[in-house]
């Protein structure tokens, strides 16, 4: 080869494949080279199909819809979970819709009829029944209700169905939507499905009878693997061929193809990008669905956590593949698996990081991460945009009139709240004082600059054990210690802001789920760090007087008993509420906020004007940052403690639901968002007033997430904004109508 040619082949996009391709032949030799290395090689390449499954998934949807679907995961275990039913019980299990008459008994039951009940709508549809079953070594075996064809068949009806609804009710709305409402919808529709399974089946795991045949089949050098995981490879291999065979030679591939890098195009083809997006819609939830079913008796059990976090790894195999090729996603996929079973493996070692005597928890989830990162330094810029018809503009981004004097009316009256109400509504009221502080960083990154977020819970989390480690290790007292907490989490949000300094988008919000994921496995349930059950919070106090939220505080007159929560703490979440939204109020009216909002508008238009787009996406993350950690300290406060299940990935995905429902560009839209929050206000008025179980918290949320991405992205501020608005012009143009009547006088004409 001629050293023309040569320097032809090696362009730039090349060379992180080459390095790639080394490192990994490398990593080969040297792993193969001992057979208990190379056995949990080997024993990973079951996790890697399932993960490689998933990724295909959200490769092909992101071809036939151009949607990265966050779901992906969910949508597998919620697939396993439909053949769970059918298999042992033989019941097809129906979303748990809330009661519409739940209000009207719950009018009844205020009104004092106790005893007063309406008809339900029903949980499960029984099309079998178990077997009588039999005592087997002192333990009865219940037969199962369904053969293994039928409920597979079943189950996979169901995935065409979920497929279609998903298409035509969600993302075909959206089709013409910014990425934000994509993302969020996705987002509503994870949190939706593991809603369901929890309400369905509870969240603890469920034993599943095995579907392939599991002995173990020898290779050379005494490793095994078990024969159903070898099904599963085999079917993954052969679904991948499959989809890149019809990408390439069918039609509909190659249309298909075409509507993902430019509709216009397709549309003057003569193919229609809502065919092509709901068949690949259908296809993609068929696919991980079916996987989900394969994979649940490999591991014995089913949960809904376990399949659903897959998600991570799954995109960093799409993402490493360009979301366009099936082949290096599945080998991406099968790769990363492996990879984390040899980590298992090699963490049992004496020279690997240990952190209270054991095994650094959280490097495997923390590999996806990594690669994530590897993946967009390497060509953050070079990542595909699919092709659309047309965008529409992001939320608008309103100019407070009259922030100060009303913040300190509803200020003023939630304090005057806090001393007269139950204890039930005023730890509701601290609960929602709390939501809207992350909702106001989400506020400031995402509804000011655009920038996807879906980690402000882990960074609030970073705050809160940073809290406990300071005020209970090192007794730094009150104000100082939170202050800290909120710099690490501005240390931690600046890291992550650097990718946004390449991607956008849709990549940035991969970016921070990942991100999240693996800080709360690396360092939330990392014992040194957290403890083993959570790490402690001291109550705050200042000159002696305490003021935590488990501090009993006695009315001054008349002796009284102790009040629990305690309001002061009420008192104190209300002024911090009123100094950071005041102080994002200020931002936006800025001329930080001018460049702010420049940035998310157009980047290149704002580069032109002047305006350093990656010092103002930088500050943005550090602000927001500051923000979700002052969170993050007063969450430790309120609980007296941080644990590692309360910060995290979903969370994370949850607030960005409760931020976008309120309405996430507006200062007023994070008030509407701390309300509607967990254990908030709004959960108090349904448990309370409307009986309505707290359980379905989640579930309402998801579903009010989808449907106001759909209808209407401003979220409820904005509604009640637009409303307001028509109200007045109304009014308006009625006093213009009776003024120029009035004006209009009639003159008598002599002749």
């Amino acid at each position: 080869m001629s050293t023309t040619s040569a320097s032809s082949w090696l362009t730039p996009k090349r060379i992180p494949a080459l390095v790639a391709g080394i490192l990994g032949v490398v990593l080969l030799i040297v792993v193969f080279a001992n057979a208990d290395q190379t056995q949990a090689i080997v024993l990973g390449l079951g996790g890697g199909a399932l993960i490689a499954a998933i990724a295909l998934s959200i490769t092909l949807n992101y071809q036939g819809s151009g949607v990265v679907n966050f779901a992906a995961g969910a949508i597998a275990m919620y697939g396993g979970y439909v053949y769970y039913g059918l298999r042992v019980n033989g019941q097809l299990f129906l979303p748990p819709i809330p009661n519409p008459l739940a209000p009207i008994e719950g009018i009844a039951h205020l009104a004092g009829a106790s005893s007063f009940s309406l008809p339900h709508i029903p949980v499960f549809i029984t099309l079998a029944h178990p077997g009588q079953g039999a005592a087997a070594f002192g333990t009865f075996v219940q037969q199962p209700a369904m053969p293994v064809w039928a409920a597979l068949v079943i189950s996979l009806a169901v995935l065409v169905l979920l497929g279609l609804a998903f298409h035509f009710l969600i993302f075909r709305p959206l089709r013409r939507a910014p990425v934000l409402a994509k993302v969020v919808a996705s987002v509503g529709l994870f949190i939706v499905m593991q809603a369901v399974i929890v309400l369905r089946f509870t969240s603890s795991a469920k034993s599943v009878a095995p579907i392939l045949p599991s002995r173990p089949v020898h290779f050379p050098r005494g490793v095994s693997l078990p024969s159903d995981q070898m099904y599963l490879v085999l079917i993954v291999i052969v679904v991948t061929i499959g989809l890149w065979a019809l990408f390439r030679f069918t039609r509909f591939g190659l249309a298909t193809r075409a509507a993902s890098e430019n509709e216009k195009g397709a549309l003057v083809l003569g193919y229609s990008p809502d065919f092509l997006a709901g068949v690949n819609w259908v296809a993609s939830t068929v696919l991980a669905g079916f996987f989900g079913i394969l994979a649940a008796p490999i591991n014995q059990s089913i949960d809904p956590i376990t399949i659903t976090l897959l998600i991570v790894p799954a995109l960093a195999a799409a993402l490493l593949a360009r979301f366009n090729s099936f082949i290096v996603t599945m080998a991406a996929g099968l790769g990363i698996g492996m990879l984390v079973s040899w980590i298992q493996l090699v963490s049992n070692k004496s020279w690997f990081p240990k952190a209270g005597g054991s095994a650094l928890p959280g490097l495997t989830d923390a590999l996806p991460f990594v690669i994530i990162i590897v993946v967009l330094a390497l060509r953050g810029k070079s990542l595909p945009t699919r092709g659309s018809i047309e965008t529409i503009k992001l939320p608008f981004a309103p100019r407070s009139k009259g922030a100060f004097p009303a913040t300190m009316v509803l200020g003023l009256a939630t304090i005057a709240l806090l001393f007269v109400v139950t204890p039930i509504w005023r730890l509701s009221i601290v609960n929602s004082l709390v939501g809207m502080v992350i909702c106001l960083s989400l506020v400031v990154l995402t509804g000011y600059v655009g920038q996807i977020s879906l980690m402000q819970m882990a960074l609030a989390g970073i705050a809160g054990f940073t809290l406990s480690k300071v005020a209970d290790a090192h007794h730094i007292p009150f104000p100082i210690g939170p202050l800290l907490g909120a710099t690490a989490a501005v240390v931690v949000g600046l890291l992550a802001g650097v990718p946004a300094l390449r991607v956008r988008g849709v990549n940035l919000a991969v970016v921070t789920f990942a991100a999240a994921v693996t800080i709360q496995n690396l360092i939330f349930a990392n014992p040194s760090w957290s403890g083993l059950k959570g790490a402690s919070v001291n109550s705050p106090s200042i000159f002696g007087f305490r003021f935590g939220q488990n501090d009993p505080w006695t009315k001054l007159t008349g002796g009284g008993k102790g009040l629990l929560p305690n309001p002061w703490f009420g008192v104190f979440c209300v002024i911090v509420v009123m100094l950071l939204a005041l102080a994002v109020v200020n931002i936006r009216r800025s001329r930080i906020g001018r460049h702010m909002l420049a940035v998310r508008a157009n980047e290149r238009a704002a580069a032109a004007a002047g305006v350093s787009v990656s010092g103002t996406k930088v500050l943005a993350f550090g602000v927001a940052a500051f923000i979700a950690g002052i969170g993050g300290a007063l969450s430790g406060y309120r609980f007296g403690s941080v644990t590692a299940g309360y910060f995290g990935a979903i969370p994370s995905m949850i607030f960005l639901a409760y931020a976008y429902l309120g309405g996430i560009s507006s200062v007023s839209g994070a008030m509407v968002g701390g309300i509607i929050v967990a254990g908030g206000i709004l959960t108090t008025v349904f448990t309370n007033w409307l009986h309505i179980s707290e359980q379905y918290t989640l579930l309402l949320a998801g579903i009010g997430l989808i449907i106001m991405a759909i209808q209407n992205p401003k979220g409820v501020a904005g509604a009640i904004r637009d409303g307001v608005h028509m109200i007045r012009r109304r009014r308006d143009a009625k006093g213009a109508v009776s003024s120029s009547g009035a004006d209009s006088v009639p003159v008598e004409v002599a002749v």
